[in-house]
């Protein structure tokens, strides 16, 4: 290919945004991988020319010099954002912000902006309309998002990307020493307001685990593949394990009466895929479904106080019969 306005516009499409930075020799090589047989002098050229008209800089502090889009720079625009696209982004803002990791979120968040450059330039007082009348709201109580070292969650972000072991301090819950962990990361999870590393240990090679990132108190990767067991599946794993508290992997049939009003959603919105209901004449919902033993399972039974009787299994029907004795001792005057 010898179009010169082709091959600029697929040199521009290969350079990072600040503070990374790519340069001349790569560019060659990348675009010969594109059908461009460019020498670097002609790449330079090129650079410096679109530099006068672009937000491009050029690192020229040492040699070679280093090249990347301005860091606030909206770069090349094509196709054009429509108002519709820009209205989905501005809701896809409101619902990541609190979900990623925010040095992960700063490097999107240029695309927010262009979005509201695009809502800007279309009828303010149709765009204000929207935003007065669309909201994204989490289903449950959303707590607020545990501190986090950010150099240690970028690290941990690079290692499950990268599929690297590292090497990490990490504190157990209801510890105040950490202790040295090697770990081989296999994927990240986010859970409300909490990230966790899905990940094998030296110490136990054949148990996946889970373990929150905000515990992670220093975090080196080093250069050696993660070794993780044949044929794990992430969606399996965070599905059996439901990344709560477990008090064992057996999974049992759940059976409850529940106040129709109160569980009326569950039709809408079952519990899982094994899920039966049936409404009695009495006007209840009788509800049954294969559940992990869980926590967070019971915690969620709890939150529907005496609109709920559990029938199955024996011994969680037990654990809220003594649930009721407490409660009657504690608010009994």
């Amino acid at each position: 290919m010898s179009n010169p306005t082709l091959r600029q516009i697929s040199m521009l499409e290969l350079i990072p945004r600040a503070p990374r930075k790519t340069y001349a020799k790569k560019l060659k090589a990348q675009l010969s991988d594109r059908g461009y047989d460019v020498d670097e002098r002609t790449i330079q050229r090129d650079l410096v020319s679109l530099e006068r008209v672009l937000p491009l800089i050029c690192d020229a502090r040492d040699k070679p010099y280093g090249w990347s889009w301005a860091e606030t720079g909206l770069g090349i625009q094509a196709p054009a954002m429509d108002p519709i696209e820009a209205l989905t982004m501005s809701l896809a803002h409101q619902y990541l912000e609190p979900l990623m990791p925010s040095a992960s979120f700063n490097r999107i968040n240029i695309f927010f902006k262009r979005a509201n450059e695009t809502l800007k330039e279309s009828s303010p007082k149709l765009i204000n309309r929207w935003r007065n009348r669309v909201r994204v709201l989490p289903e449950l109580l959303r707590f607020k998002k545990p501190k986090l070292n950010k150099d240690v969650e970028q690290a941990l972000y690079k290692a499950a990307f990268e599929g690297l072991q590292i090497k990490a301090l990490y504190r157990k819950r209801g510890e105040s020493q950490s202790s040295l962990r090697l770990i081989h990361p296999m994927g990240l999870v986010m859970k409300g307001s909490i990230n966790y590393l899905i990940c094998m240990m030296d110490e136990d090679p054949d148990q996946p685990r889970y373990l929150p990132l905000h515990r992670f108190e220093r975090v080196e990767i080093l250069d050696l593949p993660v070794h993780e067991p044949k044929n794990f599946n992430l969606d399996e794993f965070t599905h059996t394990n439901n990344l709560s508290y477990e008090y064992s992997k057996n999974l049992y049939t759940f059976k409850a009466l529940f106040d129709y009003t109160a569980a009326a959603h569950l039709i809408e919105t079952p519990l899982n895929s094994s899920q039966k209901t049936k409404r009695l004449e009495d006007g209840r919902l009788l509800v049954s479904a294969r559940m992990t033993d869980t926590l967070q399972f019971e915690q969620w039974l709890m939150s529907f106080g005496s609109d709920v009787e559990v029938l199955a299994p024996g011994k969680l029907r037990n654990k809220f019969k003594i649930l009721a004795k407490e409660l009657i001792k504690k608010y009994d005057d």
